[in-house]
C-alpha cells in the first residue's frame, strides 16, 4: 500500500490556497492548508508533515522565518517555496536555510507535483539514513 504524501502549505492568498489545495487532493495528497504562518506552525507541531509548500511574501510571518521554524522543528521536512514576488536574493537565503526548492508563481501544476515527489523522495532517504545510522 501506497503512502500518501502529508503537504504542508501555507499561502495567503486565499483563493489561491483554496483552488490548489483541492487540485491537490485530486492528486492523492493529504494537504492540510493554512493562510497564515502561526497556525501553520501550530499545525506541525501537532502532526509530522512530509513536505511543506509555503508562498514567501506573506504578513506578520514572512516564508523565509516559517522555514526557518519548521526546518528547526522538523529537519527531514523539505520545503518548497512557491512564490509570486521572488528574487534571486531570496531564491540564495531560502536555499540557505534548507529550502529544497524556489518556484515562480504561476507554476504548472505537473512542475509543481514532480518537485513534490521529488522532495518526498528526498524527506524519506533522509529518514532512512537516519533510521539506519540509529541502528548501527
Amino acid at each position: 500500500m501506497k503512502r500518501q504524501i502529508k503537504l504542508l502549505f501555507v499561502d495567503d492568498e486565499e483563493k489561491f490556497l483554496k483552488g490548489m489545495t483541492q487540485r491537490l487532493k485530486l492528486r492523492d495528497l493529504v494537504v492540510h492548508s493554512f493562510s497564515n504562518g502561526t497556525d501553520a506552525l501550530e499545525a506541525a507541531g501537532k502532526e509530522a508533515h512530509d513536505v511543506a509548500l509555503i508562498d514567501l511574501k506573506m504578513p506578520e510571518m514572512d516564508g523565509e522565518e516559517l522555514l526557518k521554524k519548521l526546518k528547526q522543528m522538523n529537519p527531514t521536512m523539505e520545503v518548497i517555496i512557491l512564490t509570486g514576488h521572488g528574487s534571486e536574493d531570496s531564491a540564495v537565503r531560502t536555499f540557505r536555510d534548507g529550502a529544497y526548492e524556489y518556484l515562480m508563481k504561476p507554476c504548472e501544476l505537473d512542475e509543481l507535483m514532480s518537485a513534490i515527489a521529488r522532495a518526498y523522495a528526498k524527506r524519506l532517504k533522509a529518514k532512512n539514513e537516519g533510521l539506519r545510522d540509529q541502528a548501527n
